[in-house]
């Protein structure tokens, strides 16, 4: 098996069209706009109702290049996830994607912090794999080391959601997948959602956890130039997820019931929805607030059906898993990173109660992963 040399970086960074205007406030500070719209602002509502009338359509089928040979069989391939349900949905489609090829998997799963992300590493290279697939924590800085020896070995090392770093076409770290392109893009479609249903400066808030920023940031960012292209700014209510489904539910109340204009809840992960929308009814504020998301699971979706949540953004959260192992694939061969599996943005649907059509799993790419099966010549 011929693998591509790689050099380690020296630094690292840490169907429904609806309407109007949007964003608020940023932690505390408003930031809208007073008066009248400006043609500006008219121009960026009338983008954005036209951008989510597009993705709240059903997209075509996503299309992969056919490996130049049959995969490898019989290689071993580590995959790392971590704690929160939207790393398994994608580490749980990348195992079952391997196996299709023949592979064999070896999982780990890291908790949130930087101790815990270098022991699973550690753990991994005990005994090195043939690839890695792996979901990081922290900047690639703090694997600095592991990376080297995967230089040193020639293991085609893959990325899903980077902690602030891109990929390199020359390694060590080949390609990415649900990375920056892809949050950005997921960031974006939230911030037309609310723009063009009306949201106004004072209407909106963006919740997160800024300990993970460096995974998130494109997320934001993504929402920030939405939001401010109609002439606003959102508040922002920082919420750690290690509180989601416990503390979080109370915490945004506390924040909804000290900020009576706010309409609009902004999520930066589908997963913080757990228990929202029962603490929002016990409050009373359910008729008030629309919850708008990204990455949605099974009861995501039911919530959308059920008007429990407003809107959630679909990616390629599963088949960026299917991506990733035919990113390696593609290494093992010997090929050098292309733009269409380097760093895609993929996928992405909105998702409403006119378009959820089913509640019993997360989205599913069209196209995966029958796309890759074809792809590899796997039956």
């Amino acid at each position: 098996m011929t693998y591509p040399q790689r050099t380690i970086p020296a630094a690292f960074v840490a169907a429904t069209a609806l309407l109007a205007l949007a964003a608020c406030s940023g932690s505390g500070e408003t930031g809208s706009t007073d008066g009248p719209a400006s043609a500006a602002d008219s121009a960026a509502v009338d983008a954005a109702a036209e951008r989510v009338a597009q993705y709240s359509a059903e997209q075509d089928p996503i299309e992969i290049e056919p490996l130049p040979a049959p995969p490898e069989e019989g290689l071993t391939v580590a995959i790392t996830s971590c704690t929160l349900p939207v790393c398994h949905t994608l580490t749980d489609a990348a195992a079952e994607a391997a196996e299709a090829i023949g592979w064999t998997v070896v999982p780990y799963e890291s908790e949130l912090t930087p101790e815990s992300y270098v022991a699973t590493w550690d753990q991994m290279m005990q005994s090195p794999p043939d690839l890695i697939a792996y979901i990081p924590f922290a900047p690639d800085a703090l694997i600095e080391d592991h990376l080297a020896k995967t230089k040193e070995l020639g293991i085609p090392v893959v990325v899903a959601a980077p902690a602030g770093d891109r990929p390199d076409k020359d390694g060590p770290v080949f390609a990415s997948y649900n990375g920056y392109t892809e949050f950005f893009q997921s960031g974006g479609l939230m911030g037309d959602v609310v723009v063009a249903d009306g949201g106004t400066g004072e209407s909106t808030v963006f919740v997160w956890d800024p300990a993970l920023s460096l995974i998130w940031d494109p997320i934001k960012a993504g929402f920030d130039e939405r939001m401010q292209a109609s002439g606003s700014v959102a508040d922002v209510l920082e919420a750690s997820n290690s509180g989601i489904g416990t503390a979080v539910p109370g915490q945004l109340v506390s924040y909804l019931q000290s900020h009576p204009d706010v309409e609009y809840v902004v999520l930066a992960l589908a997963d913080y929805s757990a228990g929202i929308p029962e603490a929002l009814e016990s409050a009373g504020l359910a008729d008030r607030v629309k919850i708008v998301s990204r990455a949605p699971q099974a009861a995501n979706l039911a919530n959308v059906k059920a008007g429990k949540e407003f809107a959630s953004v679909g990616e390629e959260n599963s088949s960026n898993g299917w991506r990733a192992i035919d990113g390696l694939a593609r290494l093992a061969q010997g090929m050098t990173p292309d733009d269409t599996w380097f760093e895609p943005a993929g996928w992405a649907q909105i998702y409403t109660a006119d378009t959820v059509t089913q509640t019993t799993e997360p989205p599913t790419t069209p196209g995966s992963p029958e796309a890759f099966l074809s792809a590899w010549g796997v039956e």
